[in-house]
């Protein structure tokens, strides 16, 4: 990825709400003029987001996460430069990606990456509040960052348990999904201001801050729901359809979350090293005028979390099949 030189930009926020095709159903807006956020105006659709949280208003719901990340081969970097962290207690989880440009000029990006996933779980677990604000936390990773060099994307997302949604914050082109009943029903946009150039935290003269953020709330989330969170590593070398087969395939085979992350990131990383087969970056490089074959080489994060009711205990839904347990791992590469 290369390193952003341009004015700080000004973020929006977005409702997101779908079913079928991973459309995304989003409505990403700027605030008006006495600041106040614009949501969803159409009444049908707002009349079914109301019957679907009156349904879960007494249904408490948790997330339960696993991870996995394969760095890239490299002896100088053997941390490569994904970062990722995860706080079952606040129900947040977060990934970010350092910009490889500043290697150019001797700065390991994977220091600022991790050093801001690492401040936000230490802010997500001082948090008291029922439900955490991810920009805020986003806010104060950031500022907790200031005597680092390099940049990073950013994607934090939080589950607001109460309301049944799911609210994320993201800078750059790392992402989620969210998947039911193994298709792909919602989708986060990147943000970009060219191809291979995301938005991109960091101190420098041209670096984004937090506010250039895009807010997202995703609505009507039940139990069951899975989210799949990665890195631009992810990202660029799967489709939505190739997770939803993975979903297909590990449903009522009693794994969790970590083994599920680890299979979306292992077809990742086998699609990376695959010169003739269509990816996703490709098919962008294409549309940028570029010619690129194949996928893409990259460090590969992904985090897996699966929304079930807190009255489960975390025992497994006969209708999905999957164990829950929080895990933190990582994965060397299987080449």
């Amino acid at each position: 990825m290369m390193i952003a030189n341009t004015k700080p930009a000004f973020g929006g926020y977005g409702y997101g709400y779908g079913y079928g095709g991973c459309q995304e159903f989003i409505k990403t807006t700027r605030h008006d003029k006495l600041g106040r956020k614009r949501k969803l105006n159409n009444p049908d659709l707002l009349q079914e987001l109301g019957q679907n949280r009156r349904k879960i208003h007494n249904e408490k719901m948790t997330l339960v996460c696993g991870s996995c990340y394969l760095p890239k081969d490299n002896p100088n970097k053997p941390l490569g430069e994904d970062a990722h962290f995860m706080c079952q207690d606040s129900q947040i989880i977060g990934v970010a990606d350092g910009v490889g440009g500043w290697a150019k000029i001797g700065v390991d990006a994977g220091e600022y990456a991790r050093g801001l996933m690492n401040n936000a779980k230490k802010m997500a677990a001082a948090n008291t509040a029922a439900t955490v604000d991810p920009r805020n936390v986003l806010s104060q990773a950031y500022a907790n960052n200031a005597g680092l060099q390099g940049s990073s994307t950013a994607c934090i997302l939080s589950l607001d348990k109460e309301r049944g949604a799911l609210h994320a914050v993201n800078v750059g082109d790392s992402g989620f999904m969210v998947f039911r009943d193994s298709k792909c029903w919602y989708k986060s946009p990147p943000q970009q201001r060219m191809f291979n150039c995301p938005y991109q935290l960091g101190n420098h003269v041209g670096g984004d801050r937090p506010e250039a953020a895009l807010e997202f709330v995703v609505e009507a989330i039940v139990p069951g729901d899975i989210i799949v969170l990665g890195t631009d590593g992810l990202l660029d070398n799967i489709f939505a359809s190739e997770i939803e087969d993975v979903l297909v395939a590990y449903r009522g085979s009693g794994r969790d979350c970590e083994e599920l992350a680890s299979a979306i990131a292992n077809l990742a990383l086998f699609n990376s090293l695959d010169k003739y087969s269509v990816s996703p970056f490709q098919m962008e490089a294409e549309k940028a005028g570029l010619k690129h074959a194949g996928g893409k080489i990259d460090d590969i994060t992904v985090v897996v979390a699966q929304i079930v009711a807190s009255s489960t205990s975390f025992t497994t839904p006969a209708s999905l099949g999957f164990g829950f347990e929080q895990t933190n791992t990582k994965r060397k590469r299987e080449d």
